[in-house]
């Protein structure tokens, strides 16, 4: 008898602790949320380009929590290269743009003479 009413308190000891921990993972995740110190649906990190240079070499653009890193990875290793600003981006984008649209009017130009 004094077995089995050891292995009956192992057991009931061994499912109590169990059931503190499973009431203590639910409660943490109510208080916490399901990723603590994160926005739901916005990721740290997101890949916004990539360009390959050759087998097992690229270069990629990064954001990372708002910033923009340049970074160049290689089979084994990461090396970063420089940030960029959204800003300067976007002001590159439109100079490029606007450069892009003058070419094509003086292209136009010149084919209509």
């Amino acid at each position: 008898m004094d077995l089995w009413d050891s292995v009956l308190r192992m057991i009931s000891a061994l499912a109590v602790v169990l059931a503190l921990m499973m009431v203590v993972v639910v409660v943490a995740r109510r208080v916490m949320g399901t990723r603590a110190g994160t926005v739901a649906d916005a990721p740290l990190v997101r890949v916004l380009s990539t360009g390959y240079l050759g087998p097992k070499q690229s270069i990629s653009v990064v954001s990372v929590a708002g910033e923009w890193l340049i970074i160049g990875a290689t089979a084994t290793e990461l090396i970063s290269l420089g940030r960029v600003s959204p800003q300067t981006h976007r002001k590159a984008e439109v100079k490029a743009e606007v450069e892009g649209q003058m070419g094509s009017e003086v292209n136009m130009r010149d084919s209509a003479s």
